[in-house]
């Protein structure tokens, strides 16, 4: 019997990396960081993987220049990517986590916040940016205990001190999240979250001029986000409603 075979085909693997001109990218991309070029690292970054370059710096910083540019989706299949490579990788779970935060997937951020803070239990800026997916998800308990983990770890840390000042206003204990607001503000003048803290206490102490003097500024600021702008002038709207009822009386 004759057996009839087709032409041999012979799979080639991919062309393997050359180490040293790998580490010599690497370390070009580190001296622009250690030097403070943040822009000049990302460049360098997005021409190493673009060459083939899988590496948690490589896809950090691709991913970070893109959402300098508002491409948030885009930055989060280069940090998904990257994560498929270097699973362990804290720093690229951790910019992941934020990433799906920023595109107000918070149900997705949540499970990668866990991660980080269970493996690095001493990371503040985890637990706080967990509190804040927490606060997020209405879970304000929770929202609260990881706030102040955070704040036990770093009492600087102004996200933390923020979710607390929001903690403390929704549960309508104002004056201890006034006390929480003012140092957010005193060491970040304007601060949108804070200054929304501020002027809730405002009008529930009956201060309608100081909180509205707040709202005004904050919604005059061209930093302040357009979801606090919306939230200053309802504010305004309910001060309004209060004045007119406390003339009526």
């Amino acid at each position: 019997m004759e057996f009839k075979s087709g032409p041999i085909q012979i799979k080639i693997g991919p062309k393997p990396r050359d180490e040293e001109a790998d580490r010599a990218s690497l370390n070009a991309i580190q001296a622009k960081l250690s030097a403070d070029e943040l822009e000049d690292a990302v460049a360098l970054a997005k021409i190493a993987l673009a060459d083939g370059l899988e590496h948690p710096l490589v896809f950090n910083l691709v991913a970070g220049g893109l959402e300098s540019e508002d491409r948030f989706s885009a930055a989060l299949e280069v940090l998904e990517r990257g994560l498929k490579v270097a699973p362990g990788d804290l720093g690229l779970r951790q910019a992941l986590a934020l990433c799906h935060f920023r595109l107000q997937h918070f149900t997705q951020a949540l499970p990668h916040f866990d991660a980080v803070v269970a493996a690095q239990p001493g990371f503040a800026p985890a637990h706080a940016a967990r509190g804040a997916t927490l606060e997020q998800l209405k879970q304000w308990d929770d929202a609260k205990a990881a706030y102040l983990r955070a704040y036990e770890l770093q009492p600087s840390n102004l996200l933390a001190l923020a979710g607390l000042a929001s903690t403390f206003s929704h549960a309508e204990n104002h004056a201890q999240a006034r006390a929480f607001a003012e140092r957010v503000v005193n060491a970040e003048p304007g601060y949108p979250d804070a200054v929304i803290v501020l002027a809730r206490a405002d009008l529930a102490e009956g201060c309608y001029a100081d909180g509205e003097a707040r709202l005004n500024a904050l919604i005059a600021d061209e930093r302040s986000p357009d979801s606090h702008r919306d939230l200053a002038r309802a504010l305004i709207a309910e001060i309004n409603v209060a004045k007119h009822r406390k003339f009526d009386a």
